[in-house]
């Protein structure tokens, strides 16, 4: 038996992870616009991710299959703990602080990917890394570091942080040619609302009523930040996790000019020169992963037991 690599999916991966990352800027805008509480709020949600996605499924004629579902149990229960956080942290400091936290991730990712996917980190991925990184972080801190009641806001940030890392890992170790980003991202959501909803039960606060402005805000959350994870977890069959990951670095830069916009968080000149470096860095590696990918390299048919490079395959053995 010989496999065939499928190049094509190269460019649309990274076209994949350029509007993912555009979407998920967008989460911290509609939680900062609704009044429930974070739990409550993650809660919800989930649920309405659930439904979107099932409605998409059975439109499709592809109905749930269990296997898909035994394979979202542990990415489920990672990706509840990073929203149920990362909300939490949000409803408590600035949009800026909580992002940027989270783009620290390439930097947790950069360290694992090579050991468990086989993927080959370059040191010029590394240099555009931490370059992309500072730029994201002059964007956040650039008026000065919060403090007092903010800090319980940036822990909940970190340990958002960790979990999401943890999601995205075990994400691109389950994904693999015999499961589809549908199916996946539907049990995923499945499992992270089940799991959820005895905590937002269990908290203490109200879980209604929604009025019908917070279900307005409720549906574009679970529809524009939502259609990034379908997104990602396709990008993840033809891109690498330690250039995704950067990639959706960018997150800070999107969140940050929406909440100019919509909320009216000031930019300084620190902040707008280290969006300019920070999109100029993800840009770099983007550049370089599209170089690499195998829709530039000559193509060839691997035998059966020759170990494939998973460089934009789903075929990787981790998350």
């Amino acid at each position: 038996m010989r496999h065939e690599r499928r190049p094509e999916g190269a460019t649309a991966g990274l076209a994949a992870v350029l509007v993912g990352t555009v979407a998920w800027g967008s989460t911290a805008i509609f939680v900062k616009e609704i009044g429930l509480a974070a739990l409550p709020l993650t809660c919800y949600r989930l649920w309405l991710g659930v439904v979107l996605l099932g409605v998409l499924l059975l439109a499709r004629r592809r109905p749930p299959n269990l296997a898909a579902l035994l394979r979202s149990v542990l990415p489920g229960l990672f990706l509840a703990a990073d929203i149920a956080l990362f909300f939490s942290a949000l409803k408590l400091t600035s949009v800026a602080v909580a992002t940027v936290i989270g783009a620290l991730q390439p930097a947790l990712v950069l360290v694992v990917a090579g050991r468990l996917f086989g993927e080959r980190v370059g040191w010029r991925v590394v240099v555009w890394t931490l370059v992309s990184i500072a730029g994201i972080a002059a964007v956040a801190v650039g008026p000065g570091v919060p403090h007092g009641e903010h800090l319980t806001g940036d822990a909940l940030a970190v340990g958002s942080l960790i979990a999401f890392t943890g999601y995205w890992l075990v994400s691109k170790r389950v994904i693999g040619a015999s499961t589809d980003s549908d199916h996946y991202t539907f049990g995923v959501m499945l499992v992270a609302a089940v799991a959820m909803t005895p905590v937002a039960l269990l908290c203490g606060e109200p879980l209604g009523p929604v009025s019908s402005a917070d279900g307005f805000w409720l549906l574009l959350l679970a529809l524009v930040p939502g259609s990034g994870h379908l997104l990602f977890n396709f990008a993840h069959r033809f891109v690498d996790v330690s250039v995704s990951s950067v990639v959706s670095a960018g997150n800070p830069i999107v969140a940050s000019l929406l909440a100019l916009v919509v909320l009216g968080e000031p930019l300084d000149a620190v902040q707008i020169a280290g969006g300019i470096v920070a999109v100029l860095a993800i840009a770099a590696v983007a550049q370089q992963a599209a170089d690499r990918s195998p829709a530039r390299q000559p193509e060839r048919a691997v035998a059966e037991d020759e170990p494939i490079d998973n460089r934009g395959s789903a075929a990787a053995t981790c998350l």
